[in-house]
C-alpha cells in the first residue's frame, strides 16, 4: 500500500492553486476505493504532527533500508534514522541542572520539531538518499 502525504506550504495563490490541483487529481480516485483523503491546515509553527512521523518511517526510511546496500550490506531503519537525523537535524543546546550547558542530540520527538521543520527535513532526506544513493520513492 502506498502513502499519500504532501505538504504545501501556503505563502500566495499559486501555492494554494497546486493544492486545489492536487486534490482535485486524487480525491475521487481514493473516494472511490474507499480512503478518502483528510486535509489539515497547521500552523507551520505548531509541534510535529504524528501523520507526518508516520509518513517519514513507512514511505522514506523503510525504502531507504531496502534499496541502498553500502560496502556490500543494507543498514537498518534505525540506524538509516539516526544517521540521516545526525546529518539534517542540528543538535541543540539544554542547560543543566549544574549550570553546564551540554549539546543534545536532535530529535523528532513531540515537543522538539515544528511542523515546518520535520516537513523540510523529510525534503532534505528524500532529496539526499535519491541523488546520493538512488532511492526510488513511491
Amino acid at each position: 500500500m502506498t502513502e499519500t502525504y504532501r505538504e504545501f506550504t501556503l505563502r500566495g495563490r499559486a501555492d494554494w492553486q497546486e493544492v486545489v490541483a492536487t486534490v482535485k487529481a486524487a480525491a475521487p480516485t481514493k473516494a472511490r476505493d474507499g480512503r478518502p483523503l483528510r486535509v489539515i491546515l497547521v500552523d507551520e509553527g505548531e509541534d510535529r504532527l504524528e501523520e507526518q512521523v508516520k509518513f517519514y518511517f513507512s514511505a522514506v526510511i523503510k525504502p531507504i533500508a531496502a534499496q541502498v546496500w553500502l560496502d556490500g550490506r543494507r543498514f537498518s531503519e534505525k540506524a538509516w534514522h539516526e544517521q540521516l537525523k545526525g546529518m539534517f537535524l542540528p543538535p541543540h543546546e539544554m542547560r543543566m541542572p549544574d549550570g553546564t550547558v551540554q549539546l543534545v542530540p536532535p530529535s523528532i520527538a513531540r515537543g522538539e520539531i515544528t511542523v515546518g521543520a520535520m516537513g523540510e527535513f523529510i525534503k532534505k532526506v528524500e532529496a539526499h538518499t535519491a541523488t546520493t544513493y538512488g532511492v526510488v520513492f513511491d
